[in-house]
């Protein structure tokens, strides 16, 4: 999401080619995909066919201090990405507001296999982190919510 952010603020224009943004910013398009596809989740683009528009929810983001900048992710994140919504959620109804990542993986692998259940908690956790709604213990492999995290629910 920060690269995203980094690419809309080189723009002049918030409209552009997604081709045409991956070679400003020399990425690979393959590389430029998986922040397109975040920024889509979140609310903060829209894209029609190869054109990409911030909303204006995207573009108060990347307009925004980096104290803001984190409020706003947080609360696009809790409300937006299922993953993060499940982790805070699950974290707020337990008694010390942390749980085993391994929780997370057990249940992120019924439907999907242990790699991807990998791929997709690390970027929750990631997340998470970056929004200041959970911490991530990775001795304890244990998230802990955040103070004023469920909040943003």
């Amino acid at each position: 999401m920060a690269r995203l952010r980094l690419g809309i603020r080189l723009r002049e224009s918030f409209r552009d080619f997604l081709a045409e943004i991956a070679d400003d910013l020399s990425f690979e398009i393959d590389d430029l995909l998986p922040l397109t596809d975040a920024a889509v989740l979140l609310h903060m683009a829209r894209i029609d066919g190869s054109d990409i528009e911030l909303t204006p929810d995207g573009k108060e983001f990347a307009a925004a201090d980096i104290l803001t900048s984190k409020q706003l992710f947080a609360r696009h994140a809790a409300k937006q990405a299922p993953l993060v919504r499940a982790i805070v959620q699950a974290l707020t109804a337990t008694e010390d507001h942390t749980l085993r990542e391994g929780f997370f993986l057990d249940v992120l692998r019924r439907g999907f296999s242990a790699q991807e259940a990998r791929s997709q908690l690390d970027t929750a956790i990631d997340w998470g982190r970056y929004a200041e709604l959970y911490d991530y213990d990775s001795d304890d492999e244990e998230l802990t919510l955040e103070p004023g995290a469920a909040n943003y629910l």
